[in-house]
């Protein structure tokens, strides 16, 4: 399966690009036991106090890999997640560009 992300929950906190950083570094450890199912790329878009963070991550199976383990809800639940369909030209190119590591905007 293949999820795009982007932030919804923590907006308020989205103030100054170390504290936006530092959610996406927590994140990222607490989902240490994931990297044996998924494999992310997140992004930080914007200007203090306007910005978003999103991204891009390929798991196992068919289902939303973040609700396999209660570790990785912790924060997952602060964001949107859109399952790509790889057969639609839009979601093949927001996974190249991100996966890439060219995402330059946060509408994909």
């Amino acid at each position: 399966a293949m999820v795009s992300t982007q932030s919804t929950g923590y907006n308020n906190e989205l103030t100054m690009t170390h504290k936006t950083n530092n959610l996406v570094k927590g994140m990222f450890q607490r989902l240490e036991t994931m990297k044996k199912h998924a494999f992310g790329l997140m992004y930080i878009f914007g200007n203090p106090n306007d910005q978003v963070i999103a991204g891009i991550w390929m798991g196992r199976g068919d289902k939303s890999f973040f609700l396999e383990d209660d570790n990785w809800t912790t924060d997952i639940v602060h964001y949107d997640l859109e399952r790509l369909d790889m057969s639609k030209p839009e979601n093949r190119a927001t996974w190249e560009k991100c996966g890439a590591g060219n995402g330059d905007d946060w509408q994909g």
